[in-house]
Formats: C-alpha cells, structure tokens, sequence
C-alpha cells in the first residue's frame, strides 16, 4: 500500500496511520495523540513543531476553532502534497481518507467547544457588568 521513501518506510507509514485512526477513533484524546504521529504532523504535513508533543497537541486540540483549522490545513497541505506526487502523498490521502470517516463527529464536537466558549465568555461579560473587581480581572485576561 505504501511506498519506501528517503525518510520513512513503508512500515512506519503503516504506522503513522494505525495511529492517526485509532488518534481519530478515540475523539482526539490527548493520550492517543502518539509521538509517531507528532513527527510526522510536523515533519511531513506542513505544522510548525510548537516546541514539543505537549504543546503542538494543546496548540490544535484543546479548543474547537484550533481543531477545525488544524483539519483545514491538513486537507489543503495533504492535497497539495499528494498532487506534487510528494514522498508522503500515500500516507496523507490515506490518513485524509480516514478523517473524512471521522470528519462529522470531530467537527460536531468542535462546534460543541466552541459554543461552551462563547457561554462562557457570555457569562463572564454579564458578571463583569454587575462586578467591576471582577471586569478588571477578565479583562486583563481576555486583553481585548
């Protein structure tokens, strides 16, 4: 199914996938997010290394609109890759392929984030109106 290349096997394709699926299959939990898989997100999939696992994974995980465009950039990159006939081109139309099996429930559960976010920031304005030691201190953290 995949190819050897320069700097990765076929066999460590295989499991970059088998990691990507069950990475996907699990609701994008931190624990399944494997360091296999980090090296090549950020070696062969266009992301920036954010220092390490920890923080790429809080970069794109933790709240609904890093992970909606962490999945825009993915399928842009990978498509642009696959077309160049890239090294990595098999590897990422088959991962592209399995997040499109997962692709409703991963943008269902962003949308859910996003909107806990937005009644969150909801409440802490309406908080903020009646509590002004409060306001000050949101304020300084939100840093609008």
């Amino acid at each position: 199914m995949f190819r050897d290349v320069e700097f990765m096997t076929a066999r460590e394709k295989e499991l970059v996938l088998k990691n990507w699926r069950n990475f996907l299959k699990n609701g994008l939990l931190k624990q399944h997010f494997t360091k296999r898989l980090y090296e090549h997100l950020h070696l062969h999939c266009g992301y920036i290394a954010n220092f390490n696992i920890q923080g790429f994974y809080s970069t794109y995980f933790e709240a609904g609109q890093d992970t909606e465009r962490f999945f825009e950039h993915f399928c842009n990159y990978t498509a642009a890759d696959c077309r160049a006939n890239g090294d990595y081109g098999d590897v990422n139309t088959a991962m592209r392929q399995v997040y499109e099996e997962f692709k409703a429930e991963i943008l269902s559960k962003a949308q859910v984030d996003i909107t806990h976010s937005l009644d969150v920031l909801e409440a802490c304005v309406k908080r903020s109106r009646e509590d002004e030691k409060f306001a000050r201190q949101f304020l300084s953290k939100v840093r609008i």
